[in-house]
């Protein structure tokens, strides 16, 4: 009997996951599209220093780190960047623009999205 079933019931079965498919498939009101985010590290910030939302600050190679400036002045480090952002910083000469997406004032930490 239970093969018996299968063999009958197949096409229909069939035809309910391709529907399903199709369905899955279509935009519909709820329907989020994802955005191009660039690529965010955590950083440190130094001590006696305030960042801010939104704020462009460069991003300099100095001995294998990165280091982020304010104008002349360093306001704090990328934690453990990868060795392919490393690569990609210093393929660029060495420095890199960088936005302060979120700052976390009680552990003195800062998202950086790296343009």
């Amino acid at each position: 009997m239970g093969s018996e079933f299968l063999n009958r019931t197949r096409r229909t079965f069939n035809k309910h996951i391709d529907a399903k498919r199709v369905e899955l498939a279509t935009p519909d009101l709820f329907t989020r599209n994802p955005e191009d985010q660039p690529r965010c590290l955590i950083a440190s910030i130094a001590k006696e220093t305030s960042l801010t939302g939104g704020e462009k600050l460069i991003i300099e190679s100095l001995d294998g780190s990165l280091k982020l400036r304010r104008g002349n002045s360093i306001v704090g480090s990328l934690d453990s960047p990868s060795k392919d952002v490393i690569a990609a910083v210093e393929k660029s000469g060495g420095v890199a623009t960088g936005v302060i997406r979120r700052v976390h004032t009680f552990s003195r930490k800062a998202e950086v999205s790296l343009c």
